[in-house]
């Protein structure tokens, strides 16, 4: 059998930080009884006619920037027509030619050390449909269109993916920045960043792609690696046994980690695309992208090489960095206590796991970036065990209180006084005749065994440099 290697492109979805719809004034992001926010524009009334977002249209363009695309001075918002019945106008507003933007990418940072230019075919700018919610009680499905005319992009990649771990890396670093840039807030379990996956086979060095099949709405980073993984090896099998490659598109079930048919593929051609009618031509200035230009933060990677440069490995960047708000706790924790290495650790091992758990945005949490400053600097200076940090953790973020204040309340502070140490250390030298005469005999390694028990002996309330020194302090007096 030939071998085969996979092509993989994205068609990712940001819904725009904007407060109202793209064409109307109702709001957006808010939680709401079904069709609580609608009108009749994002209702589709006979009449109604939209109006622009000029906020969105703002942050597309900032969004095409910051990808280093090119901003189109002209663009048009055409028709798209299929029939959904949560699409209320029967056609969805998006853009065909010219998009928005144009061009631009990201460099992606793989295993091997070396980085790819994943390239971006368009940006453009369309509103979304509303939500189908079937009630199994009444045997109906209900349509809810307070989601119906919110703003989106939709960055289009070029096919220049390879594996399912290049996917996920990208979609982090790409909603990172866009998150950074408040191009979006990004939350995947609103939907507000979400996917499209364009994947095909293709005989190894060949550069003819083969049939695609598109995997549709993916809104979980793990979700998108298991439906590639999946496809890949039901492609491979399909071509292993002599069959063709139905161009189809397809849904993901996350509870059997496999995908399904829901329709054959469309082109372009059958969308039936025209220009929308009821809108005019959106237009931006050389001087709005100028201004754009010089408004933009410093980029992610400059950010992401002074973090790497400062200790921190790439892991906990790229953790930093996909998780909106944290980069600025992060920075914010730093006055407090100037160890990126110590500090990025907290974040990424309990930090930040313990706000996705709960729901929570980095600045909604009590336990303050000064605070989180303060438990690393009781780390750095011996005040605190590694152990008893981590085991006080959970109370300490509920609460913010004081991590000093707590950790003496639950008396977890490490032992650093002279008197008890020597104590401790003159028992277990005493308990261990046999490690302490290696010890003498030029095993120096053994010290860390002994170590060890002081911290048994203590229940682990012994601060283990200063255990090592009172160690030393009894051996040295046996040797002479």
């Amino acid at each position: 059998m030939i071998n085969m290697e996979p092509v993989i492109g994205l068609e990712i979805h940001a819904q725009l930080n904007t407060r109202t719809k793209l064409f109307c004034s109702c709001p957006v992001g808010q939680k709401a009884e079904p069709n609580a926010h609608i009108c009749e524009i994002c209702a589709g009334q006979p009449g109604a006619l939209p109006r622009l977002n000029e906020k969105a249209v703002e942050l597309a363009a900032r969004a095409v920037v910051a990808l280093g695309g090119t901003v189109n001075a002209f663009s048009l918002f055409s028709r798209k027509n299929y029939f959904y019945p949560d699409l209320p106008n029967g056609f969805q507003t998006s853009q065909l030619d010219p998009p928005v933007g144009s061009g631009g990418g990201l460099n992606l940072a793989l295993a091997d050390g070396s980085e790819k230019f994943i390239r971006l075919n368009r940006v453009h700018m369309e509103d979304d449909a509303g939500k189908c919610v079937h009630d199994e009680k009444r045997d109906r499905t209900l349509v809810d269109l307070n989601r119906a005319g919110t703003p989106l992009i939709e960055i289009v990649t070029e096919p220049d993916l390879s594996s399912s771990r290049e996917a996920m890396d990208f979609l982090k670093q790409l909603r990172g920045l866009l998150t950074q840039l408040e191009v979006t807030r990004g939350r995947l379990e609103e939907g507000e960043f979400r996917c499209d996956v364009n994947i095909s086979l293709k005989p190894v060095g060949s550069e003819t792609l083969g049939v695609r099949t598109e995997i549709k709405n993916l809104n979980s980073f793990r979700y998108v690696g298991q439906a590639i993984d999946f496809e890949i090896r039901r492609q491979t099998a399909l071509y292993a046994a002599g069959y063709a490659i139905e161009q189809q598109t397809l849904h993901f079930d996350h509870l059997k980690a496999e995908t399904r048919p829901l329709r054959s593929k469309e082109e372009a051609h059958d969308y039936r695309y025209f220009p929308q009618p009821d809108l005019p031509p959106v237009t931006v200035s050389p001087e709005t992208v100028a201004a754009i230009k010089e408004t933009l933060p410093p980029s992610l990677e400059s950010v992401k090489e002074k973090l790497i440069a400062s200790g921190l490995t790439l892991e906990i960047v790229n953790n930093l960095t996909a998780t909106p708000g944290a980069l600025d706790y992060f920075l914010a924790a730093l006055k407090a206590h100037n160890d990126p290495k110590r500090l990025g650790t907290l974040m990424a091992e309990l930090f930040l796991p313990t706000i996705r758990s709960k729901g929570l945005a980095p600045s909604e949490a009590k336990l303050t970036p000064p605070k989180l400053g303060q438990l690393a600097q009781l780390l750095a200076e011996g005040k605190l065990g590694k152990r008893a940090a981590y085991e006080m953790f959970g109370e300490l973020f509920a609460s913010g209180e004081d991590p000093l204040t707590l950790a003496g309340a639950k008396g977890l502070t490490l032992v650093s006084d002279a008197g008890p140490l020597l104590e401790w250390a003159k028992e277990i030298v005493a308990a261990n005749p046999e490690e302490t005469k290696l010890y003498l005999g030029g095993r120096k390694k053994i010290l860390s065994f002994l170590v060890g028990q002081v911290m048994r002996r203590s229940q682990g309330a012994a601060d283990p440099k200063k255990a090592a020194q009172a160690l030393e302090t009894v051996l040295g007096a046996l040797s002479q």
